[in-house]
């Protein structure tokens, strides 16, 4: 498996910015699609390729100051986010050996509206492997950020786990946490897979009920302690 290290630039512009009283300062819709022209394919990307960061404890992308944190523990990938370039499967097909991608490996064709990359978050059962915050926003000093809603889908490893080991009982469910600056927590969550429904269409996951927010967690709960806590993110929206 080979891994780049990249860290997109943040160009502090196309945001929203709330002060703490909430009066409104500035406001553009963004959309964050993890995906890349052709040329820096081409010339900077190979095929099942991680983009994690080497050095630091997260990623941008393009031009928006929302942070996607990860935690490294030794040079290794412990947890959080990092943004995939495995191909994915035809949708709800799993290959009859296992791939040594498949955690990373999303379960479906391609990204969500046939982006070639997606984002891939891992929610470590060690809490101490995880990063303080999962989504932090980079004007959280100055303002918060609203959220519309993203695309959630399956990795290929957990719906091959769950295929192997779910029982009627069992459940797979993403909570979304929102973080106010006001120290409050709002909550929304969707299911992911039961044992003969497992997820493989990129599906609409509504984050609007968190409203503004300075940072944003993910937690995966599994019934199953054989299932792991990994999904798939891509058309992340908000403004």
């Amino acid at each position: 498996m080979k891994k780049i290290f990249v860290f997109i630039a943040v160009a502090f512009s196309l945001i929203s910015c709330f002060g703490d009283g909430g009066s409104f300062s500035e406001s553009y819709p963004f959309r964050i699609s993890f995906d890349f022209s052709d040329n820096v394919y081409l010339s900077s990307f190979s095929k099942d390729s991680l983009f994690v960061m080497k050095e630091g404890e997260g990623f941008t992308y393009g031009g928006y100051p929302l942070f996607f944190s990860q935690k490294h523990v030794s040079g290794d990938f412990k947890g959080g986010f990092l943004m995939s370039y495995c191909e994915g499967e035809a949708d709800g097909k799993l290959d009859n050996e296992e791939n040594a991608n498949d955690r990373y490996r999303v379960h479906a064709a391609k990204g969500h509206d046939g982006s070639k990359s997606y984002a891939v978050f891992y929610d470590n059962p060690d809490a101490s492997q995880m990063p303080k915050h999962d989504i932090e926003f980079g004007y959280k000093d100055v303002g918060t950020c609203t959220m519309y809603g993203c695309y959630v889908n399956n990795t290929t490893l957990v719906a091959r786990m769950v295929r192997e080991h779910f029982t009627e009982e069992d459940r797979l469910t993403l909570k979304a946490i929102g973080h106010k600056h006001d120290g409050s927590k709002v909550e929304t969550s969707i299911e992911l897979a039961k044992k003969d429904t497992v997820m493989y269409n990129w599906s609409a996951f509504d984050l609007s009920k968190l409203g503004s927010v300075d940072y944003i967690d993910f937690e995966v709960h599994s019934t199953n302690p054989s299932v792991p806590g990994y999904f798939c993110m891509d058309g992340l929206e908000g403004h």
